[in-house]
């Protein structure tokens, strides 16, 4: 069963009913690497912290050994649990990243992988020894999970990212290297920092989106928007457009000097991409960054 069978595996949880026999990692692959949320909060475990790796800002230990997760969705019928697969030949290879003496797990598997996934335990919590509070809260999807918590692995309460991937780094792998990123068909891959979405104040149509490395602006279909001055061939500056009622918001003001209305950010004329990719924007386009 791939992420795609994931919702029948709650429901057979949920159900009580018993897990399919078990299947190999590379049987049961993702056919593509699942995208890391953006962080929540910038307290990490003792020892963690962002560097740069070839690959992007990833988060790192003490040693600035890149930190990796075991994706538990890619071996949801290795066993009764999926944190306790590296064990063997596994555990020769990668060390997990433990949590401090004492520490008490606040999620477990099952139990908090189904409807009341994460409900112990508060989004912007931090990392802490303690025992799991009852919370009001519950979370069903990676985007809305905490991002640090700690869960019973083979060798003692380990900490986990995101709620699926299970940290771990790999033994002898030099500083930042994330060379193993995407092994053993993605069930191994480097975690990534994604900075925490900025909050905006903007046109309702306005959002953001994370383009190379950063957040950017884009309108509500994902095209990008971006600023500049056109000198020559100017059919492809498409003006993003304002209602003729719009009233200024923020930083955002309405240009009245054109065809039609336009949005001005920062005292910019704002364009909107053909489509939503940085590739197809004029040359001396300037994405904006909040």
């Amino acid at each position: 069963m791939t992420i795609r069978g994931f919702p029948l595996l709650l429901a057979t949880l949920a159900a009580g009913l018993p897990l399919a026999p078990a299947l190999s990692p590379a049987a049961l692959a993702q056919p593509a690497d699942l995208p890391i949320p953006p962080a929540r909060t910038s307290d990490y475990p003792p020892g963690v912290k962002v560097a740069r790796a070839p690959i992007g800002p990833v988060y790192v230990d003490r040693q600035g050994r890149t930190l990796y997760g075991m994706d538990m969705r890619t071996l949801l019928r290795f066993g009764a649990d999926p944190a306790q697969y590296c064990t063997g030949l596994c555990a020769e290879a990668w060390e997990p990243l433990l949590a401090p003496a004492g520490a008490v797990p606040n999620i477990r598997y099952p139990g908090d992988y189904g409807g009341r996934l994460f409900a112990r335990l508060r989004p912007d919590a931090a990392p802490a020894n303690r025992a799991p509070a009852e919370q009001s809260a519950t979370f069903h999807e990676p985007q809305k999970a905490p991002d640090w918590t700690i869960i019973q692995g083979p060798q003692g309460p380990q900490w986990v990212y995101k709620g699926w991937h299970v940290v771990y780094t790999r033994r002898g792998e030099a500083r930042h290297s994330a060379a193993h990123d995407g092994a053993e068909g993605m069930v191994w891959n480097a975690l990534r920092f994604v900075p925490p979405v900025p909050e905006i104040v903007a046109p309702t149509n306005v959002t953001t989106r994370f383009v190379a490395g950063a957040h950017v602006l884009a309108d509500k279909d994902g095209r990008l928007l971006y600023s500049g001055k056109c000198r020559s061939g100017c059919a492809e500056w498409r003006p993003f457009g304002a209602g003729l009622a719009s009233l200024p918001v923020g930083q955002w003001t309405v240009l009245t000097s054109g065809d039609a209305p336009q949005w001005s950010w920062r005292g910019k004329p704002v364009f909107v991409s053909a489509d939503g990719e940085a590739s197809s924007l004029p040359a001396a386009a300037t994405l904006l960054k909040p």
